[in-house]
């Protein structure tokens, strides 16, 4: 293991060097590289939902997510904003980023010890005594993500997206297989218990092994003022976001109990997960080429118009297929044991359409520095997406998924105009571009496969098949017949060649 960094700055620049691949070049590769891996956590996090889903109760399933959605609040403090500061940073010293890992993990050993310490608290506020145990045990995570917090930044700011790839989707292999192997003995909750814990150790050592990297001891004089005040800033943002993103399963948890909140937490991972993997790894990528395009506003305008091409006429358009076919979806991935779990997974597609499109505006505040304008947004919208869903709690999960869905909806529209008034920029013509993606390319496809999924008289699973054909041949049809289509499609095209080593231009 290298005991520490040869070079005390870590400097990035916007030129090439003879030999090296250009920054657009690097930022595809990592896009295809981590969307590569996302997608095979996300096949993971399938099966995982397929098989778990058979062994174990729904409110096995419940109850783990009951904790979770509380304790998870202490992991906005452990990373305090901190990572996102250091991976926007273009330059940062070795010493900086070593305080950085000492907060961030004696953070973690402090967050864990209290998280423990309210286990009884959290098993009242929900009326049920075995969330005791549960909560103890998901403390530890926050001991390991605080630890590894750096060390992955590390991988991220060296653009060794195919290490962390590879990290990551092993650490989700094994966490299902250790899942699976304490579930076929029968303890439903200790087998997604150490699912959570030994998915966070494994990406630790895998991190740790691979980032070259060692923390200094702590030092004073560190020039540590701007990134703890562009973390701060970050931290109170992704509290607000966390607090609407968990809002909907304390609800449920809370009125409802463990069994309906586990229909609903199996919907959120089909329908909801996906998008959320998606959009990590797509942050990490863009968040470096934008900062460094801060001083080339043409370059910096053409990276978040490609970044917003991947999320609609990709992500987005899979998750209004998804919705679209969900019915027979259910059914032949999860059996007849979890009827009524199709229509939480159209709703919710269809709100992290929403989630998938907004996340352009958020790299734009972000990479510009600009967290306090960003949490003054989400002061305002925050609350009134949790309004929505609390106003749909008496409907049970459902009620709850719509007024999520409508919350999303109305955020979309407000960041932008938000983001254009902050930065000083005209975003009409990247609103207006997604919204016509959405509105001619996604939503049809996704009307074609509800109607040839839910009418057509055959089993589940060639409703499924019929839905995904319809829906494949609309795509086929718009990109043969609009010119505006294809010419975004064939953006995307060359952004896939640059991401598979092909020729590259020399200027960018």
């Amino acid at each position: 293991m290298v005991m520490e960094c040869e070079h005390e700055h870590v400097t990035r620049t916007d030129k090439p060097e003879p030999g090296r691949p250009s920054l657009r070049r690097q930022a595809a590769r990592g896009s295809a590289i981590l969307l590569a891996a996302q997608a095979a956590k996300v096949v993971i996090a399938v099966v995982s939902v397929v098989v778990l889903s058979r062994l174990i109760e729904p409110s096995a399933f419940g109850l783990v997510v009951m904790v979770t959605a509380i304790s998870g609040v202490a992991s906005i403090f452990l990373d305090f904003g901190l990572s996102t500061a250091a991976l926007r940073s273009p330059d940062i010293t070795h010493q900086q980023q070593s305080n950085l890992f000492w907060i961030n993990a004696g953070t973690g050993l402090v967050l864990a010890a209290t998280v423990f310490a309210f286990s009884w608290a959290v098993a009242g506020f929900y009326g049920d005594p075995r969330l005791v145990v549960v909560t103890q045990w998901l403390s530890l995570a926050l001991v390991l993500g605080g630890v590894n917090t750096q060390f992955r930044i590390t991988l991220n700011r060296a653009m060794r997206f195919g290490a962390l790839a590879i990290g990551e989707v092993a650490a989700t292999l094994f966490g299902l297989a250790a899942a699976v192997v304490v579930a076929l003995f029968g303890y439903g909750i200790a087998a997604l218990v150490v699912q959570t814990l030994a998915t966070s150790l494994v990406i630790l050592v895998f991190n740790v092994a691979q980032a070259q990297w060692w923390p200094k001891l702590p030092h004073r004089d560190a020039g540590m003022r701007a990134l703890v005040k562009f973390g701060a800033g970050m931290a109170a943002t992704q509290l607000l976001w966390y607090a609407t993103r968990n809002i909907d399963s304390i609800a449920i948890g809370r009125v409802w109990g463990p069994t309906e909140l586990g229909l609903y937490d199996r919907a959120f991972r089909l329908a909801v997960a996906p998008i959320l993997q998606v959009n990590q790894p797509m942050t990490k990528v863009a968040l470096p080429v934008l900062s460094r395009h801060l001083d080339n506003p043409t370059r910096y305008m053409a990276a978040l118009r490609e970044g917003q091409l991947i999320a609609c006429y990709l992500t987005s358009s899979v998750l209004l297929v998804l919705a679209g076919v969900a019915g027979p979806l259910v059914n032949v991935l999860l059996g007849p044991a979890w009827t009524g779990v199709e229509g939480l997974v159209m709703v919710l597609a269809v709100g992290s359409t929403f989630r998938a499109i907004q996340q352009v505006v958020n790299w734009l505040f972000i990479s510009k520095g600009l967290s306090g304008s960003l949490l003054r947004l989400n002061l305002w919208m925050q609350p009134l997406t949790i309004g929505f869903i609390l106003a749909g709690v008496n409907w049970g999960a459902m009620g709850v998924a719509v007024g999520g869905t409508v919350g999303f909806a109305v955020q979309w529209v407000a960041s932008f105009m938000w983001a254009a008034r902050a930065a000083s920029l005209d975003l009409r013509p990247l609103f207006f571009a997604a919204l016509k993606v959405v509105a001619t390319f996604g939503l049809p496809a996704g009307a074609l496969a509800f109607m040839a999924s839910t009418f057509i008289p055959v089993s589940p699973i060639w409703q499924l098949l019929a839905g995904l054909a319809l829906a494949a041949a609309w795509f086929a049809a718009v990109g043969w017949l609009s010119r505006t289509t294809r010419s975004d499609l064939t953006t995307l095209w060359r952004f896939i060649r640059l991401a598979l080593g092909r020729r590259d231009s020399p200027s960018t």
